[in-house]
């Protein structure tokens, strides 16, 4: 009975302990500025969640895969890759910088650096289509006309 108990208390340990780590390590924004989740054709499926300060620059970042630990790797490089950076900057990130970015990839799993570059993408598109249904000025030129110094 002792060793039942003690059992249970470990394996309950162990999976309380994974719930946590997971919520700790993949915080869910609850109102992003901009999100996007893509199923890629090997499977895998990622989703990118960005919000932007004041100055139009990504402050805050949240990213999801249900794939291996390359897809994750990527993922994460993207949302990594993305953080002080203006809507226009985000979109000059491709698959190679982030392939680069967490010291390469073999080319059977490259599609998974596309994939992520997609997303990041994605949810690029997904503010410029909010913005738009509000029928406001582009978030990142309302952001960046306001400030002179800004390379547009």
């Amino acid at each position: 009975m002792l060793s039942f108990l003690v059992g249970f208390l470990l394996i309950t340990t162990i999976i309380g302990g994974w719930v946590w780590a997971h919520y700790r390590l993949n915080p869910y924004i609850d109102h992003p500025d901009a999100k996007a989740r893509i199923t890629g054709r090997c499977g895998d499926t990622m989703e990118i969640q960005l919000t932007f300060d004041h100055n139009g620059r990504v402050n805050d970042t949240s990213h999801w895969t249900n794939g291996c630990g390359y897809s994750l790797t990527c993922v994460a490089a993207a949302t990594d890759l993305s953080i002080g950076k203006t809507p226009e900057e985000i979109l000059d990130i491709r698959a190679d910088l982030i392939q680069n970015s967490i010291g390469g990839l073999s080319k059977d799993h490259m599609h998974c650096a596309t994939l992520a570059e997609e997303t990041l993408h994605a949810a690029i598109d997904s503010l410029m289509a909010s913005q738009w249904n509000k029928n406001e000025p582009c978030f990142c030129k309302k952001k960046s006309e306001s400030n002179p110094n800004s390379r547009s």
